[in-house]
């Protein structure tokens, strides 16, 4: 599971996955986390455009990692 450093990298790997949420997570540097929430708002966009919802957020060392599930 790579760890996004890029908005570009993060929204294509929502993009080419095509299995169930629950098989899918996002791991996100914390360099990509901008204070207003910009990069996220957009990642969660495109989640909500294929069904899923959010499902819990996991501190690691220097990144987090997104879990979905379906609304």
């Amino acid at each position: 599971m790579p760890v996004h450093t890029t908005l570009a990298s993060a929204l294509a790997d929502v993009d080419a996955f095509n299995g169930a949420p629950q098989d899918f997570s996002l791991s996100i540097d914390e360099a990509l986390l901008d204070p207003a929430g910009f990069s996220m708002a957009l990642v969660t966009d495109r989640i909500l455009a294929k069904g899923w919802v959010p499902d819990g957020v996991e501190p690691r060392d220097g990144y987090r990692v997104f879990r979905y599930c379906v609304a």
